[in-house]
């Protein structure tokens, strides 16, 4: 069994779990090699549920699966529970919070149970005009930093990750969903004209509409994520897509999202992700005005092979070390502004210093300045100084 192998007949048993569909032909299957790309793509507890349906799948394996979606099913209930407590703590200052990415798909049960999505955190976007009041709300809270995070850079569409003290799970605060520009694919101002308003644990929620959650899965995917770039897919992602088509499909105006992408110049990438779910899971791709590039599948299925992901895995080393040789530019830009900041600093104090001792002179000298005006002497000499003032006005 390739690599290619193993990722079709996951998609398979994926289809046939979500969509109903039937399971590709039976082959020698490479347990192994199946659990491996599973793992990769983040689709472990999915395939998990759908090899309830198999009979063929050797025990050992299927224990496997089993513990991996009972433990993400308990993880992913801590997720909920940290999203209750912060839409709780939101609503308490009149936001309600709009869920992207897994979190919606958790909320509006978009999966068939919980326990298919694989969360890392979770994402969520309040007002930006209102970031400052939402982070000191969640701080007073109890929610934190950690030093292991990435701090993104400022024009990143989300805060730092803050972690919830009771549940350890992470929450990322978007301000914007991808982009603030009206023009961009996926603007913040069009992902939010339609959003459905809901009721999650008795706090208010809002959940995406299915057209500009359709539209963000795929760019989030394919066009921040770079997988288009590079010939790939990412299961996780693509089985988002999946399930929200299932559910929503008459809800989704392709038509529109094809005009947006169209316009951006990513018609083909629009073009070429549908038709992967049409060749992975028997999903039709609607009509649009592009046709996937002529290559692509030819050249995801090169790009999934043992082979060509050897080569990624060199690709994303390389990323990897030009990451670190950047951190280690910003790390020194760091020390070095540290350092003049210390110096500045030690400059500083030397200045108050200098003034502290001026004020005590000038402050010693007025008070000996008042004593001689207070003084006996002074007073008995004052006519004697009004007549040497007048000898010399009378000189003049």
């Amino acid at each position: 069994m390739t690599r290619w192998e193993a990722l079709t007949t996951i998609c398979s048993y994926l289809r046939a779990g979500l969509l109903g569909g039937e399971r590709a032909p039976e082959r020698d299957t490479a347990w192994e090699l199946i659990i491996e790309v599973a793992s990769f793509h983040l689709v472990t507890p999915a395939l998990a549920q759908c090899l309830d349906l198999a009979a063929d799948v050797p025990r050992e394996i299927r224990e496997y699966f089993e513990s991996a979606g009972t433990l993400n099913a308990k993880r992913n209930e801590l997720m909920l529970a940290a999203l209750a407590r912060i839409t709780g703590l939101l609503n308490a200052i009149d936001i309600e919070p709009v869920l992207l990415k897994g979190a919606a798909h958790l909320v509006e049960g978009t999966y068939p149970d919980p326990s298919w999505r694989i969360l890392g955190d979770l994402d969520i976007l309040i007002p930006a005009s209102r970031s400052q009041e939402v982070v000191a709300a969640l701080q007073a809270a109890g929610f934190g930093t950690k030093p292991s995070d990435v701090v993104p850079p400022p024009t990143h569409q989300h805060l730092p990750m803050l972690h919830d003290p009771e549940t350890d799970m992470g929450v990322e605060l978007h301000t914007e969903v991808m982009d603030r520009s009206p023009d961009h694919v996926i603007s913040t101002r069009w992902f939010c004209e339609t959003t459905r308003p809901a009721l999650f644990r008795n706090q208010r929620v809002r959940l995406p509409e299915p057209t500009r959650h359709a539209g963000h899965t795929i760019f989030h995917s394919e066009l921040f994520h770079q997988n288009y770039l590079l010939n790939k897919i990412h299961l996780r992602h693509l089985l988002d897509l999946i399930a929200i088509r299932a559910r929503h499909e008459d809800a989704i105006d392709w038509g529109e999202l094809d005009r947006r992408y169209a316009a951006a110049g990513y018609g083909e990438v629009l073009a070429a992700y549908l038709d992967f779910a049409d060749a992975l899971f028997d999903q039709p791709a609607p009509k649009l005005s592009h046709a996937p590039r002529s290559d692509a599948m030819a050249e995801l299925r090169e790009a999934e092979s043992r082979d060509s992901f050897q080569f990624h895995i060199e690709f994303l080393k390389k990323k990897c070390d030009h990451l670190q040789t950047a951190l280690s530019l910003m790390t020194a830009d760091r020390d070095r502004l540290q350092s003049e900041a210390e110096r500045l600093r030690a400059s500083y104090a030397a200045v108050e210093a200098d003034r502290n001792a001026l004020q005590a002179v000038a402050h010693a000298s007025e008070r000996q300045l008042d004593q001689i005006l207070m003084s006996r002497s002074w007073r008995l000499t004052g006519p004697l100084r009004t007549l040497v003032a007048a000898s010399r006005r009378w000189r003049r």
